[in-house]
């Protein structure tokens, strides 16, 4: 998607892009209001580059029904391959679900050990259809996993939980755009490329953009500033970002084991990790690069753990 930043522009453009931004805001609640009718849900897919969620209504065939008819309907539905063939729905992978049941206001699935071998962006959206899937459903509000008999871990090692669907921060395709403005808190280079400084970047964004890409997009452009300097690699390309259980997974090209300049491996790393550590719900940063994290990068840091917040390198 495409990243305006606002820089010196005019007030009049401005207040033409928010006005344009309530308009199509506006649009979205009509078509939404006319899509999702009473007893209609939505089943949630990836998107073909695997880099979103998207969704198509669905009318049960047992009508409204109760919890213990809609479970394994809508589970069904998610193995199905959706009108679109550039989708790809969540079940229809090299895992099954072995079993699923209600236990109070929770559904539990229990996925077989084949889960583990997905990659970790594919993963997490898995993990995000099927939770905003599920907790549609009457009476239900939230979900929680398991590999046979073991709870489902992050990649820290630690019990997920049961998730909701305010879990996941991701992008969905479907979604009409609108924009709003954003002051962003970003890390770039100091002129010897050794050490961050903070700064603080106004952007007028597309607001079906999450707040985690939005900082990754804006550092790959650079900055605005004098006496600051870029700390990625410009050709980089974005594959995906997505936030859960307070760890952003940021996969990027190959372009990123690039050196922008004369900067550090140190700086361009903890420049991501800092400027994504500035959100509330990110605590720690898995890096991939093309959905790989046995990677050495630039030669010199090893990406297959997350990292957290570092101002010691910080000026």
């Amino acid at each position: 998607m495409s990243r305006i930043v606002l820089k010196k522009k005019s007030v009049c453009l401005w207040a033409m892009l928010l006005w344009f931004g309530v308009f199509l805001l506006n649009a979205c609640g009509k078509a939404d209001e006319e899509k999702d009718k009473e007893g209609t849900y939505r089943i949630y897919y990836l998107n073909k580059a695997e880099t979103a969620l998207v969704y198509e209504s669905y009318q049960p065939k047992s009508g409204v029904g109760d919890a213990e008819s809609l479970l394994p309907e809508l589970l069904g539905k998610m193995a199905e391959v959706p009108e679109s063939q550039d989708w790809h729905a969540p079940l229809q992978t090299d895992f099954s679900i072995q079993s699923s049941f209600l236990e109070g206001n929770q559904v539990v699935l229990v996925a077989d050990a084949a889960y583990k071998e997905m990659s970790a962006t594919r993963e997490v959206l898995v993990r995000a259809a099927l939770v905003r899937t599920l907790v549609q459903i009457p009476g239900i509000e939230g979900v929680s996993m398991r590999i046979g008999e073991e709870p489902l871990l992050d990649r820290s090692g630690n019990p997920i939980g049961v998730m909701q669907k305010d879990t996941f921060v991701d992008n969905e395709g479907a979604e009409i755009n609108a924009y709003d403005m954003a002051a962003l808190h970003l890390y770039f280079a100091d002129e010897s490329g050794t050490q961050l400084i903070e700064t603080t970047q106004n952007v007028l964004y597309n607001t079906n953009l999450s707040m985690e890409r939005l900082v990754v997009e804006s550092l790959i452009a650079g900055p605005e500033g004098k006496e600051i300097y870029r700390t990625v690699d410009p050709d980089t390309r974005i594959l995906s970002v997505t936030d859960t259980d307070g760890v952003c997974y940021v996969n990027l090209s190959s372009e990123f084991l690039n050196a922008a300049g004369n900067v550090t491996p140190e700086v361009t790393l903890y420049s991501i990790v800092n400027s994504l550590a500035e959100l509330k719900d990110v605590h720690r940063v898995q890096f991939m690069v093309n959905g790989e994290t046995q990677v050495l990068y630039r030669e010199m840091i090893q990406l297959d753990n997350s990292f957290s917040r570092n101002l010691d390198i910080v000026k």
